[in-house]
């Protein structure tokens, strides 16, 4: 497996692209904002890119959903929540982030907590972790965790956004995530890697 980057430093948000290096086949994780970037980064990759993956439904982390399904033909795939979320204006922020409304698009693949998406030699396991919104996963391949806003180094998502709640927000931080080896690394939506094993003993947030 390899993985790359674009940072957007308007929003502090990360895109990921993975890969599978023999067959160059990938995926996207949430397509924010830096279209362009992102568009570069897998033609420089090349790689085929054959699903994008949402790890939850704000606006910073779907802008270049639509577009970018269009350009490359690769099918979207979220949690249940997260198929109906990123359609729904009122819950996914964006016409408040955007100043335009993204609705009436859904997911084309609907993973259930725990199941897998194996794509050549990648198996891309979903992880439901509400609580940031109701429709946080998280996607683990290997020893990489790909969390969206739900974990950040020392820090986590927020929970006063709709849907969000902190109660929940915790409970799947230390009954999903801090359950994991503490070597697993953590890539965020916003800001530095970290790995689990650092967060379960310096996260001012969440402790074990």
């Amino acid at each position: 497996m390899k993985y790359s980057s674009v940072f957007y430093n308007e929003t502090n948000e990360n895109t990921w692209l993975v890969y599978d290096e023999n067959t160059k086949n990938g995926v996207i994780i949430d397509p924010g904002c830096a279209l362009g970037q992102i568009e570069e980064m897998i033609e420089e990759a090349g790689v085929k890119v054959r699903y994008i993956l949402i790890t939850h439904c704000h606006y910073d982390h779907i802008m270049s959903l639509i577009p970018l399904k269009e350009k490359i033909c690769a099918s979207i795939v979220s949690g249940d929540k997260g198929s109906i979320n990123i359609g729904d204006p009122d819950i996914n922020l964006t016409e408040y982030g955007l100043g335009k409304k993204i609705e009436n698009i859904h997911a084309d693949i609907v993973l259930k907590d725990g199941e897998s998406l194996i794509l050549d030699g990648l198996e891309i396991k979903c992880i439901y972790t509400p609580g940031h919104t109701n429709c946080g996963v998280c996607y683990l391949i290997g020893n990489d965790l790909f969390c969206g806003d739900t974990l950040f180094l020392r820090s986590c998502g927020r929970w006063d956004l709709p849907t969000g709640n902190q109660d929940v927000l915790f409970n799947s931080i230390r009954e999903k995530l801090y359950t994991l080896p503490d070597k697993t690394v953590v890539h965020s939506g916003h800001g530095h890697d970290t790995e689990i094993g650092y967060e379960k003993k310096f996260n001012f947030c969440v402790t074990a």
